[in-house]
């Protein structure tokens, strides 16, 4: 039963898939099926683009269920986010697991590796050179040497404590996040995920992906101006972003190619709250975020939710995006036409305008409605092999979280960014 998740993934089975993963729900512990998650998506092979999104999306979609509560089979012991959507238990079981089968399905609907050139698991966990595992895992990410950098990384995951790997990769992939942010947006997501040594192949096909993009993006040579922390044996004191609100609110209003500059600039805070990085790391990501933003910064008088509104409207549909069948979707959608219907028709509208005029009006208690509500738009509407939907809702409601937005310019931008990618 465990490995039929990632089987069916390889077989390209999404109907198989999304069986696997909820026959796993009343019997594995919630670390197990997110191991066996894991261990499909560090198969997937990007061929159209350069980076794989399949461990971005299981971090997406792990961060969305925790935010909604708890779960016996899905919340770990130590999530990384709390509770920040209130619904009735059934309904929040439902839309939790709605978003389990929807990223099971989508595992399955992505390219994967050929056998021969996929993940490797006969990696023993011992250096082939002296040194110390956390130089010889930078240097060999530099030198486009896989295989020793896995190596290293096998060192490094194999112990109890795993700070000194977190803290490594989160740094060197922040020396050029690219100008879609995934050079740093990856990396950070997978290494939050990697499952612990004691599920033996989930956990080295995960380092075999993390390697395999490092290996392939980081720079032979470190950039001007970049100086890497090297103190990595313990999290850096957390960096306070409030003096940057402006510039983190410019990237979800101006959230760049189906919402990069939204996605890398949530990465860049959690980095900041967690001590991924030192504050020194994370001012040097945030002047990467400006330049992707690539406009001229504006002051948050001047983009509040009524003058966005105001200056322009999202996008109209002819037609309501394709819903998507899943297992739980009918029960999703039963109890928004039960209960929420208002919220709702307006979200869906063909018009975009009728939903955004409700927002500087919706009261407190509405917020947490419309997030479960977009959460549920971004999982069960749309085209099965999208990701960037999900990435980009997690992302804008998780800087809320982190204080960094506010709740009503969050609604509004989540409401256009689906309106333009769900329907296209």
């Amino acid at each position: 039963m465990l490995m039929d998740l990632v089987e069916a993934c390889l077989k390209a089975k999404g109907r198989e898939a999304v069986r696997a993963v909820r026959a796993l729900l009343p019997s594995v512990k919630p670390s197990a099926i997110w191991a066996i998650i894991m261990h499909a998506a560090a198969w997937h092979e990007e061929r159209s683009f350069d980076t794989s999104h399949a461990t971005i999306a299981v971090y997406t979609i792990h961060r969305m269920i925790e935010s909604l509560g708890d779960h016996s089979s899905l919340i770990t012991e130590e999530p990384l986010t709390t509770q920040a959507i209130q619904l009735p238990d059934e309904q929040r079981k439902n839309l939790q697991e709605v978003l389990l089968e929807r990223l099971a399905f989508h595992l399955a609907d992505t390219n994967h590796w050929r056998p021969e050139h996929g993940p490797r698991y006969d990696i023993q966990a011992r250096l082939d050179s002296k040194g110390n595992a956390v130089q010889v895992y930078i240097q060999s990410i530099r030198e486009n040497s896989q295989m020793s950098a896995l190596k290293a990384a096998a060192v490094l995951g194999a112990r109890p404590d795993r700070t000194m790997f977190v803290r490594a990769t989160a740094s060197i992939a922040a020396e050029e996040p690219g100008k879609l942010g995934h050079a740093f947006i990856m990396p950070t997501s997978l290494v939050m995920e990697i499952p612990i040594p004691e599920y033996t192949r989930p956990h080295m096909a995960s380092l075999w992906h993390l390697t395999e993009f490092l290996a392939r993006k980081v720079s032979s040579k470190a950039a001007d101006g970049f100086s890497m922390d090297e103190k990595f044996s313990k999290y850096a004191k957390p960096t306070d972003l409030t003096s940057h609100q402006d510039l983190f609110l410019n990237s979800i209003v101006n959230y760049g190619t189906i919402g990069h500059n939204a996605i890398l600039a949530h990465r860049i805070s959690e980095a900041a709250r967690l001590g991924l990085v030192n504050t020194g790391t994370v001012e040097w990501l945030l002047k990467k975020l400006e330049r992707n933003i690539g406009t001229d910064l504006k002051a948050s008088k001047e983009l509040t939710v009524e003058q966005l509104i105001d200056r322009n409207s999202g996008q109209d549909w002819l037609a309501p995006p394709v819903e998507i069948g899943l297992p739980t979707s009918k029960n999703v959608r039963e109890w928004i036409a039960s209960d929420y219907t208002e919220l709702w028709n307006a979200m869906i509208n063909r018009k975009s305008a009728v939903f955004e005029k409700m927002i500087p009006e919706l009261d407190k208690d509405s917020w947490s409605i419309v997030r479960a509500l977009q959460y549920a738009m971004a999982a069960i509407s749309g085209d099965m092999d999208a990701s960037h939907p999900l990435i980009f809702t997690q992302s804008v409601w998780s800087l809320v979280d982190n204080g960094l937005v506010s709740e009503n310019i969050a609604m509004l931008q989540v409401h256009r960014m689906l309106r333009a990618t769900l329907n296209s």
